[in-house]
């Protein structure tokens, strides 16, 4: 553990009687890269008969995202008489620069009455995945649309006539065979396939394609991505494949249809997919790996709770 910046510490008199506590906050480094997950912790040390509250922190924390909350680890008494307590996160940020967790405030109660004490603030590096040397201006531009020619224009449209009269003519035809055998009507049951059945049989064929040994590690990323976006819309009714990720997250966090631990499997999967296709970020195969199994994992959970077959008569 490595304790950051100073220890803040509130005494208090009442009634002849002293309350000391004292609370730190820490992360074990204080530079990263864009996207990675540093720990984050609060150690509170005190004496007395006291009950300690730690703050509850959602999603954000200053310019910091809350990957994970872990258990609160206490209360252990010291060698010293004191007690102490720990709470421990684990954070990420997608914003480049010198960035601060800000300080918190922990609440504690004693038969004396109540109090607070201030965590210290943090400074975090983080540094973006340009390689050295590398600029901005390396990232090139999309080009601008061509203008196509007139002649080729010309040649388009005679080639859709073409097709539209191809078209017609079968058209014809098979009325006419029709017509000529007679028809019977029958009926039939079409069976919908499912949503994780057709999402199971694109994935499998997206390994079968091999991108990945072929080095089209972001087109990798980008059909896993809408493998798993359609599969959200045809199984939760989300917009997924029409909105940009920060736009699905909110809707997301908004809706009922998914649970606290599915939403963030499919957060992270998504940011994980975005620092590839976006960002420049190269993974390792241990990487690839745990983000395909993100995506199985997440249609696996979410079939068998939400699996219903329809079928249509005609």
């Amino acid at each position: 553990m490595s304790f950051k910046d100073t220890i803040f510490a509130i005494e208090t008199k009442d009634t002849g009687d002293a309350v000391s506590i004292e609370a730190t906050a820490y992360t074990d480094r204080n530079e990263i890269t864009i996207g990675d997950k540093i720990k984050f912790g609060i150690h509170v040390k005190y004496r007395n008969d006291l009950t300690v509250e730690f703050p509850k922190i959602n999603q954000q924390l200053g310019a910091f995202t809350v990957k994970e909350t872990g258990g609160i680890a206490g209360d252990k008494r010291e060698k010293d008489g004191y007690f102490t307590v720990e709470q421990n996160y684990v954070l990420s940020s997608y914003e480049i620069g010198r960035q601060t967790i800000p300080s918190l405030k922990i609440r504690y109660k004693s038969s004396r009455g109540t109090g607070e004490v201030v965590t210290n603030e943090i400074t975090i590096d983080v540094r973006g995945v340009l390689k050295e040397g590398e600029t901005a201006a390396d990232i090139k531009d999309i080009f601008p649309p061509m203008n196509v020619p007139t002649n080729f224009r010309r040649l388009v449209t005679w080639i859709f006539a073409g097709l539209a009269a191809l078209s017609l003519s079968a058209v014809i035809y098979w009325l006419i065979n029709k017509r000529k055998n007679g028809y019977k009507k029958q009926s039939q049951e079409f069976i919908v396939r499912a949503p994780h059945e057709v999402a199971y049989e694109l994935l499998e064929n997206l390994l079968k394609e091999d991108l990945i040994s072929k080095g089209l590690i972001k087109e990798y990323y980008y059909r896993l991505t809408d493998i798993v976006r359609h599969y959200i819309e045809k199984r939760f009714g989300l917009l997924a494949p029409e909105r940009t990720t920060e736009e699905f997250l909110d809707e997301m966090a908004h809706t009922n249809k998914l649970d606290d631990t599915h939403k963030r499997l499919i957060q992270e999967f998504l940011e994980r997919c975005d620092m590839v296709k976006y960002a420049r970020y190269g993974p390792s195969r241990s990487e690839i790996q745990e983000t395909y199994d993100a995506a199985k994992r997440f249609i696996d959970e979410t079939r068998e709770r939400f699996e219903e077959k329809e079928v249509v008569a005609h």
